[in-house]
Parts: C-alpha cells; sequence; structure tokens
C-alpha cells in the first residue's frame, strides 16, 4: 500500500505542476475592460467614475475572469452610493457585461435618476451672543441649501464649514455644533435637516504689547488697524503681522493673541514678537533703458535711524544722458503703512540733442492715504541752470504741488484688471522766490482689461497744461515734452515738440498723449502686442498730434514686464523707426 501511494503521490506532481502553469499563464494574461456611463454627466459622471471599482482596475495587476464578474456585480451598489451625496436615492441601474476576446470585456451601466430627495426642512438655528450677527445669518440665507431644493450634502458639509470658519474668523472662538443632523426619507424622496449652533460668547482685542523690538513701542502699535474693545478678528491680526513684515524693519514678524490671559469681559491680550532686519542695505547694479542710455547705480538705504523708525537712502545714477543723485529722509506718519513725510535733495544732469541741464531740488513731501486714494501735497525750491536750443539761462523757483492717485488692480505685477489716475495741480508766483507766475493742471490714466484669458487691452491717456505769460521763463522741469519709451514710441526721448529757429524742442505749455495697446499670451510668462501712440505739446491747443504704431514682446519677470518695442513714426518722412527698451508693471 505505501508502495503504491508513492507511486500514485509521484505521477500526481507532474499534473499538479502543470495544472499551476497553466492558471499562472491565464492569470498573467493583461485584462481590458471599456467601461460605458449612459445617464449622467459633469460632476455626477465624474463621482460615479471615481466609485466604480471596475472602472479603477490596477494597471500593475492581473485578474481572472471571476474577478471581473464579481466587481461588475458590485457596479450597480457603487453607482446608487456615488450619486447619494447629490440627492438621488431611487436610482435605477441597467448593466451588461460582455467578454470581447480573451483579457478583454465591455462593462455597460445606463443608469435612470428618476426623482430626487427634496428639502422639506431646513432649520438653522443660531444661539449664542452671535445669534443675531448678520454676517451668520446672511451666510444661512443665501446659501444654495435651501426648502424645495435637491438636497446635495456637499452643500450641507460647506455650509457648516463656511459657519463655523466666520464665527471664529468674527471673535466667537468658543463656537461649535450642538446637533447636527439629517434624515433622509427614501420612500418619500425628503430631508431634513436640522442644525443647532452654539457661537459661544464674542472676545475682543485686549492690550496690545511689543517684546523685544529694537523699534519704539508706539511705533508698532500704529500699525494695527484696531483698538482694544474691538471684536477680536483673526484677520486683522493677519493684516498687521503682513503690515510688519513689508515695512523692511524686521527679518520676522509674529502677531498672537494670548488666549490662555482672555479676562472676564472676554477681552484678549495681543502680543507682536520681531526680529530686526539687516540695518543697512547696499545696491549695486547696470542697466540699459533706451531714454537713459547705459547706467550704473549705487545706492545706501539705512532701514531704521533711530527707534521712531526714520529711514534714510540715497542712490547715485550715472547714465549716458541722465544721471541724478538723490537723498531722502522718511518720516513715518499716524498710519506708517501708508502714511510718511519725506525731505528729499536732488541734483540731476540731463542731455539730449536740444537740451543741456543742470537740476538742484530741495523738497518737503507729505503723504496720506485713504481707502485706495494717496494724496501727496510738495514744496520744492528748485534751481536749474540749462541750455535750451539758443536759450541760456539760470532759473529759480519755488513750486507748492498737490497730486491725487488711485489704483485698482487685481494683481501689482501682472495685471489683467485694473486701471490708475493720477491728477496733479502744481504753480509758482513771482512775488515768492520765482522767476514768473504760472499753474499747471496735468492729468494721466492707465488701464488694463482682460479679452478673455489671453487678450489684454491696455490704455493711457495723459494731458497737460500751462498758465503763464512768459513760457520763456520756465525751466525744461516745468516745461511739458514728449516722446520716448513711456509716451509716443518711435520718437526720441523728449524730442517731440515745439522747435525754436535751430530745430531744437524746446518743449510746450500744453499736453496731450494717448496709447492703445492689444497683447497676447502666447507662451507662460511670454506676450506678443501690437500698439499704436499718438500725442505732442504745444505752445497753443490745436496743433496736430503725431501718430507711430508698433510691435513689441514683453517677459512677466517678478520684478515687472521687460518691454522690447519695435515703433514706427509713421508721420515722418520715411517713416523712421525706433527700438525702445523698458522695464516695470504695466500700471
Amino acid at each position: 500500500m505505501i508502495a503504491l501511494a508513492r507511486r500514485l503521490t509521484l505521477g500526481l506532481i507532474p499534473a499538479l505542476l502543470l495544472i499551476t502553469l497553466s492558471l499562472s499563464v491565464s492569470a498573467s494574461a493583461s485584462t481590458r475592460v471599456d467601461v460605458r456611463i449612459s445617464g449622467v454627466e459633469g460632476e455626477l459622471l465624474n463621482n460615479v467614475k471615481a466609485y466604480l471599482q471596475i472602472a479603477n482596475l490596477d494597471s500593475n495587476r492581473d485578474y481572472v475572469n471571476y474577478q471581473i464578474r464579481y466587481l461588475h456585480r458590485q457596479a450597480a451598489k457603487e453607482i446608487k452610493q456615488a450619486l447619494q451625496p447629490f440627492g438621488y436615492y431611487s436610482v435605477g441601474v441597467s448593466s451588461e457585461l460582455q467578454s470581447i476576446e480573451a483579457g478583454a470585456w465591455r462593462a455597460d451601466y445606463q443608469i435612470t435618476l428618476n426623482n430626487p430627495v427634496r428639502v422639506t426642512q431646513n432649520q438653522w438655528l443660531i444661539v449664542g451672543q452671535g445669534a443675531d450677527n448678520s454676517a451668520l445669518t446672511q451666510l444661512i440665507a443665501k446659501s444654495p441649501l435651501q426648502r424645495g431644493v435637491r438636497f446635495v450634502h456637499s452643500r450641507y458639509e460647506s455650509l457648516k464649514s463656511a459657519l463655523l470658519s466666520q464665527a471664529i474668523q468674527l471673535g466667537y472662538q468658543d463656537a461649535s455644533f450642538k446637533h447636527s443632523t439629517v434624515t433622509v426619507d427614501t420612500e418619500t424622496l425628503e430631508a431634513e435637516v436640522d442644525v443647532r449652533f452654539d457661537t459661544g460668547p464674542r472676545y475682543y482685542v485686549g492690550e496690545l504689547t511689543v517684546t523685544d523690538s529694537h523699534l519704539n513701542a508706539d511705533l508698532l502699535k500704529r500699525y494695527a488697524r484696531f483698538k482694544p474693545g474691538d471684536p477680536f478678528l483673526n484677520s486683522s491680526l493677519s493684516r498687521l503681522q503682513v503690515d510688519l513684515s513689508n515695512s523692511d524693519y524686521f527679518s520676522q514678524v509674529t502677531v498672537s493673541g494670548d488666549w490662555q490671559q482672555a479676562n472676564d469681559d472676554q477681552q484678549v491680550p495681543v502680543s507682536v514678537a520681531t526680529e530686526p532686519n539687516e540695518r543697512t542695505q547696499y545696491r549695486f547694479g547696470v542697466g540699459y533703458g533706451t531714454d537713459t542710455g547705459a547706467r550704473v547705480t549705487a545706492g545706501i538705504e539705512r532701514r531704521w535711524v533711530n527707534d521712531y523708525g526714520h529711514q534714510f537712502r540715497s542712490l547715485v545714477q550715472l547714465a549716458q544722458y541722465e544721471s541724478q543723485a538723490t537723498a531722502v529722509y522718511q518720516i513715518p506718519g499716524l498710519k506708517p503703512q501708508s502714511d510718511y513725510r519725506q525731505y528729499r535733495a536732488e541734483v540731476s544732469d540731463r542731455e539730449n540733442d536740444s537740451l543741456d541741464s543742470r537740476l538742484y531740488k530741495v523738497a518737503a513731501v507729505d503723504v496720506f492715504s485713504y481707502d485706495r486714494w494717496q494724496r501727496e501735497y510738495r514744496l520744492s525750491l528748485l534751481r536749474e541752470d540749462f541750455t535750451l536750443g539758443e536759450q541760456r539761462t539760470q532759473s529759480n523757483f519755488l513750486v507748492p504741488a498737490l497730486e491725487w492717485r488711485y489704483l485698482q488692480a487685481d494683481d501689482r505685477i501682472n495685471v489683467n484688471n485694473g486701471w490708475r489716475l493720477a491728477l496733479g495741480l502744481r504753480g509758482a508766483s513771482e512775488s515768492m522766490l520765482s522767476e514768473t507766475d504760472v499753474i499747471q493742471g496735468y492729468a494721466e490714466l492707465k488701464s488694463v482689461w482682460s479679452l478673455g484669458s489671453r487678450w489684454r487691452l491696455l490704455n493711457r491717456i495723459e494731458i497737460g497744461a500751462s498758465y503763464t505769460d512768459t513760457f520763456e521763463l520756465l525751466p525744461p522741469t516745468l516745461r511739458f515734452f514728449a516722446g520716448g519709451d513711456n509716451s509716443v514710441r518711435g520718437y526720441a526721448y523728449e524730442q517731440l515738440g515745439p522747435k525754436d529757429e535751430t530745430g531744437a524742442v524746446i518743449g510746450g505749455k500744453y499736453l496731450a498723449v494717448a496709447s492703445a495697446e492689444l497683447d497676447y499670451q502666447f507662451a507662460s510668462n511670454w506676450r506678443v502686442a501690437i500698439f499704436t501712440d499718438v500725442g505732442n505739446t504745444m505752445i497753443e491747443p490745436n496743433k496736430a498730434l503725431k501718430q507711430s504704431v508698433g510691435l513689441g514682446f514683453r517677459w512677466i519677470s517678478p520684478v515687472g514686464a521687460i518691454r522690447l518695442d519695435f515703433a514706427q513714426a509713421i508721420d515722418e518722412p520715411g517713416n523712421p523707426w525706433r527700438i525702445h527698451f523698458t522695464l516695470g508693471p504695466d500700471l
């Protein structure tokens, strides 16, 4: 018997090996399933595909026939589960699985949604100190989750999340849901929502303290846009941290509420901790602009002169056509992030085909911001020694000026939609340290409009007017000039306008410039543009304007667009063209 058993065993081994090998070969065959779904689309279809196991087979794994059939049997249940979050609880599914060839299948699923579950009761009760807070009640009122609509579970969860997040942002730090339930009746296709949300007490800003700062604590407190007793808003603390970080005084800033020290009046102390930046910064650079020519710059900045946050900076630029040296002393205002006073000193040399000028200027400037507007008062004392055509003279002027600026843009560097407005008024009087009486007004408007995902329209308008009986006594600084990179392209810098008997451009009493540009983004950070500019300066406001057309390329760098423009002056004999190279933001 033992010998017989041994012979039977030895005889079965090859057979078992053959069967195992056969199964292995069969299992290793490549499996493909073509899944077809009809009856739903959009987000419903995407969720069905995500739930269906048979539609998400592992491409690195082999499947045998019974596994495919099993996954097909599970498909109807998975489809129904995938559609329940969208309010469809009585879904019908017709399915068919066909073997096309060895290792290849086709699965068809026809979905009938039938009537959805609708909200018949939608009760959201807010209790606590924030029960009547309009920001919270408006969230509920404006939610798409309302009585009579299809119940979509994601809308319910989104409203809960938004309610809790908004409450915490508004200072209800202890807010919580006491209960939140959804009851779905699959027979009547009705959903009942019952939520009770307790805001708890509202917290308020307590004392603001500054720890270990190299600057005066009063200066840092002036950056805060809140005061003790105001509602505790996380957004206000974040705004303070951003403002302090942008001040250039600090390398690191931390603003936090000390919840452990909250008192019985729900006042939470706020602390500011900082680490100083490098006190002195040196700047060196080389560059080129078609208006200035090749240039070399060097500067020094003292980020804080004293613990009151005063700042000093100076810059020297040596260039082919326009060199200057400036020194600025700046004092923070009541709102240091936007308001300041400056005392400036400047020496500059300008030289072109018509002009040779040296300007000495000192100025006091006061800047105040409110909302998106910025107002600037400026008083300048200037002396200019210049040769302009045949005119050689020296002039002295005391010039008070007022300017308003407005900026609105969706992005400061790469603008898709936005506009900027500047309005200015300046003057001088012979009775107040000036050569003659003059009053000037000027305005500039720039806009950027998106025309789809890749196209933009950029427009620019500049106008200016001078009122004086002795224009010849005005220095170049108080005359209007046109032409150049940021004026009428196709013409040299400040070489468009009235001329004297020698052919030198002498500037004008009036200025009118306009530009229209259409650009297209053809690659990441790259744009191509076509444009036309018109403009001129005039002694009398009835002279013809000059026009140019051109083609340009833009690369969007981290500091603004680098522009290369080819412009042709179509109103000049021979239609000459010029290359213009500029750097900076669109607005």
